[in-house]
């Protein structure tokens, strides 16, 4: 499957002042296109990290998306950051000048302008909300923090993301996971191309359930594999909670 990977950029969100709710989003945005993130970080508006974290990790996966600090106050660095960690020139983008010039009119100011100052090469990412443009260099999509403007840019450049479709079954089961590890070892290594999760809930009054997704970019698979743990499950060996 292509690969990818989430960047958020905030202060806000490692102190807990804002939730992050961009990082499900662009994850469940991509699952259904066939891209499998790989991993979600969240970093602070620091000018040296988000340059060295550019600079190490972008090439890790086929895409690599960034949100937030692209605005136009001092604490906006990922702009910046960018530039710094693929070693190009932060400058002046003319479209980028244009649009804004257009959108603020005589509200526009030095600050405002500067949102227009990019990394060399980039392409701009439409933003229909507040006009300020997102960007892309190479694998990288940079979006505003904001959810609302961020599902705006994303809805622009999804159909330049395509893997391969992946195909998701559930299966909700009232038992603990211990008493379905033994099955759960015999489907992964019956369908090695199978990914098998389980994710565990308690009820207070009804004790533990347990939710099984089936996921492979075969629906073949996918079907095969629940129809073998369903006959696992009738077996004799499963122990109710």
């Amino acid at each position: 499957m292509k690969t990818a990977q989430i960047l958020i950029v905030g202060d806000e969100i490692l102190s807990g002042r804002t939730t992050d709710s961009n990082s499900n989003y662009l994850a469940r945005a991509l699952f259904v296109r066939g891209v499998r993130v790989q991993r979600i970080e969240v970093i602070p508006d620091n000018l040296i990290l988000i340059g060295q974290w550019i600079q190490n990790c972008h090439g890790l996966t086929d895409f690599t998306f960034v949100a937030g600090g692209i605005g136009g106050t001092p604490d906006d660095m990922t702009r910046e950051g960018v530039a710094r960690g693929l070693g190009v020139e932060l400058k002046r983008h003319k479209e980028a000048a244009a649009i804004l010039l257009k959108y603020y009119g005589e509200k526009i100011n030095s600050d405002r302008l500067g949102m227009a100052d990019l990394p060399m090469g980039c392409q701009l990412i439409e933003n229909n909300v507040t006009h300020a443009p997102g960007f892309k260099i190479k694998n990288i999509y940079v979006f505003a923090g904001i959810p609302k403007i961020l599902h705006a840019m994303f809805e622009k450049i999804q159909n330049e993301i395509t893997g391969d479709p992946l195909f998701e079954e559930e299966l909700k089961l009232k038992v603990g996971e211990g008493d379905i590890a033994q099955f759960m070892r015999i489907i992964n290594m019956e369908f090695p191309l199978l990914e098998l999760g389980s994710y565990p809930t308690l009820d207070p009054d009804k004790g533990y359930k347990t939710q099984l997704v089936f996921r492979a970019t075969s629906q073949k698979v996918v079907r095969d594999a629940l129809a073998r743990f369903k006959e696992l499950q009738a077996g004799p060996t499963l122990k109710k909670v």
